[in-house]
């Protein structure tokens, strides 16, 4: 029979892009020997070239473009990478085996589910799908407890998942994550074990079950550990400080099984996600569990002028575990960045909006300019703001505060203190009432609107006399929580009102329907700081309501105008980049995160958080605090700045004191 040969010749051009293209540094690391190499690649430093020129080069050195995986942590991030390396390679791009861990043990497990007990037509469960499971689960396994206390299917998914990733027992998952709850760690592993016999008998896995499955793969079966080793003869792994446990033994043991080729790329002082089981000894200790491996480092930032860089390395350089850094600026001379105190929250969020304002007036779009900030619900005060000056906004950090089904909920009390006719708010108040269904709710409220005097009707014996006997207490309590928002100090009757709300019974029914309770809380004082700044609860809830798409645009949603500021927390941040970054609220007890600070390691992750959120910004970078908070009603306290600003050199900031205009009205024929 007679052969063919299929030539593969290098890609024309390749060997002088990889000359014309890449520093010293980068060219280096793009074309490093066989073996176990970490990449450290700092902020703006060029790590998605890096990464697509090693692949082009590996491919241009008869390396099959099959037998390559490049496992991100985005399908974004993939595409991107893919999208470079076809203009590097042409067609051969295609065949990388390129994706997320969970895109690529999906790939693997099709061939090999009957070996663990699935058919290869399996299905994989969306998140609703899962809360679905684990809702029948916990009815599986009687975890179905009327008691305040008990877990809710939210948070046995997240405790479940945590286990896994981390391949940490249930017990040691709970009691890092959610201590309170320990008494129901037996509980929660019975709802485990009904959840992984229901998924196995629907032929279903979710996504922690194509790395769980992956390794059960890999360990049990040598035969395609074997052959994945052979698969698999380049493995490049990005963004590795955010691996997990689980994620690291697979790749590793898949690599190990191999010619032991593993680039493994990323920036150790970028690792912020330990929240969800990131284990920043992934890439610290890379060099202890691979004897002879080599480090390569890119130490020029192309994304920041010299004062922002200056001011992060000052900044890292505290943190006592993590590599050197020496990142130096590509960028021509440029401003400090700024630091300016105000007097509160309020001043802040002016103070931000204006600057936000003369940029653009300079020429730089709304869209290249971001605020960070450590929580969420440090935005409430400056989305309220932005709305007040109309300036339209895009948020990263979550849905758009006012659009939060707590928020909502806060709402319908007050709308139905300023109108008691508000069909809409009475309904949703009555469906918080455990017991209360569409149909009894529709019932009372046509009660009430009959009476011509609904607050008479909702406290009388006739109307709780329509309520099932199970909630009558709870309806009793809501009643008087509705008398106490009614008389609540005219003087600050907003503000007031608000926090009427969470000295009822509300932070508890919080707890009962919603995850993250905590943070959900705070949003609500968040809320009264906000509201603090209006003289009446009808000019508050006017605006709200009034203020239609300039609640800013949710980052999920469809079409989007052109030109919008983004609104971001740290964590969702991480990753990109903005001409002009304004990072707020940065008090000691904010930024840094205080029950953070408490635990092992939490001051240096939260410096870590910090280096993430100034290396954002490319040209202006403008640090704000106010020197004192309130919860909007009660007493103000005086606020200390943030570690992170006081503990570097002054000369790397410029500290702005902050001084007042006033324009003066002028009317004719006064």
């Amino acid at each position: 029979m007679r052969k063919i040969t299929l030539k593969h010749t290098p890609p024309a051009g390749l060997a002088r892009q990889l000359a014309e293209d890449l520093n010293p540094s980068q060219r280096e690391a793009a074309t490093a020997p066989d073996g176990y190499n970490l990449i450290l690649a700092g902020p703006g430093s060029g790590k998605t070239r890096v990464i697509t020129y090693r692949v082009a080069w590996l491919i241009a050195r008869g390396v099959p473009a099959e037998s390559i995986l490049l496992v991100t942590f985005t399908r974004r991030a993939a595409r991107e990478m893919v999208g470079r390396l076809g203009g590097l390679v042409g067609h051969e791009a295609g065949r990388v085996w390129a994706g997320t861990f969970h895109h690529v043990g999906n790939r693997l497990l099709r061939k090999s589910a009957r070996e663990l007990g699935f058919e290869p037509n399996f299905t994989i469960l969306d998140s609703e799908d899962q809360a679905d499971l684990i809702r029948l689960a916990m009815d599986d396994a009687e975890l179905t407890s009327k008691d305040k206390l008990a877990p809710k299917p939210s948070q046995v998914q997240h405790l479940i998942s945590f286990a896994v990733n981390t391949r940490k027992t249930l017990e040691d998952a709970i009691a890092e994550t959610a201590g309170d709850l320990i008494e129901w760690a037996d509980h929660v592993r019975r709802v485990a074990d009904a959840y992984a016999a229901r998924k196995r008998a629907a032929n279903c896995m979710d996504y922690d079950d194509l790395l769980v499955l992956w390794l059960k793969l890999l360990d049990e079966h040598p035969a395609r550990l074997a052959e994945q080793g052979k698969m698999f003869r380049h493995i490049l792994v990005d963004e590795m400080q955010d691996t997990n446990a689980l994620q690291i033994e697979v790749v590793e043991k898949v690599a190990a099984a191999g010619p032991g080729n593993l680039t493994a790329v990323g920036d150790d002082a970028q690792s912020i996600y330990r929240f969800r089981g990131a284990d920043y000894d992934n890439i610290l200790k890379f060099p202890d569990r691979h004897a002879g491996s080599r480090i390569f480092r890119l130490d020029v930032n192309y994304r920041s002028t010299p004062q922002i860089v200056a001011l992060t390395q000052a900044s890292i350089a505290r943190n006592r575990s993590g590599f050197p850094k020496a990142l130096i600026s590509a960028r021509g001379d440029g401003l400090k960045p700024t630091v300016v105190a105000t007097a509160d929250v309020y001043e802040e969020a002016a103070l931000v909006c204006q600057q936000i304002l003369e940029t653009r007036d300079r020429g730089v779009p709304l869209a290249e300019m971001a605020v960070l900030y450590r929580n969420h619900y440090d935005s409430v005060v400056l989305q309220g703001e932005l709305l007040a000056r109309n300036i339209p906004y895009n948020v990263r950090s979550g849905i758009r505060f006012f659009e939060q089904a707590h928020i909502k909920d806060v709402l319908a009390f007050l709308r139905v203190v300023l109108n008691p006719r508000d069909e809409a708010s009475w309904r949703r108040l009555l469906l918080l009432l455990p017991g209360i269904g569409p149909a009894k709710a529709g019932a009372v409220y046509r009660r009430l609107a009959a009476s011509g005097d609904p607050f008479s009707a909702v406290a009388a014996a006739e109307t709780m006399a329509t309520v099932p006997p199970k909630s009558r207490g709870l309806f009793a309590a809501f009643v008087n929580d509705l008398n106490l928002i009614r008389v609540t100090d005219p003087e600050n009757r907003p503000a007031a009102a608000i926090q009427a709300v969470l000295a009822g019974g509300y932070p508890g029914t919080v707890r009962q329907r919603y995850d993250k309770a905590d943070n959900r809380i705070k949003d609500v004082e968040q809320f009264a700081v906000l509201a603090a700044k209006y003289e009446s609860l009808e000019r508050l809830v006017a605006d709200l309501m009034l203020a239609g798409d300039l609640y800013g645009v949710d980052a999920a949603g469809g079409d989007e105008p052109q030109d919008l500021l983004v609104l971001s927390s740290v964590h969702q941040a991480k990753g990109l980049e903005w001409s002009s970054v304004f990072v707020v609220r940065l008090v000691d007890d904010g930024f840094p995160n205080r029950r953070a600070v408490d635990e092992p390691g939490g001051e240096e992750e939260e410096r870590r958080i910090f280096y993430v959120a100034v290396s954002r910004a490319k040209d202006e970078l403008m640090l704000t605090y106010p020197s004192t908070v309130s919860r909007g009603y009660g007493p103000t306290t005086f606020s200390t700045p943030s570690r992170f600003i006081t503990e570097v050199d002054p000369a790397l900031l410029d500290r702005a004191e902050l001084e007042h205009e006033f324009d003066v009205l002028e009317i004719d024929g006064g």
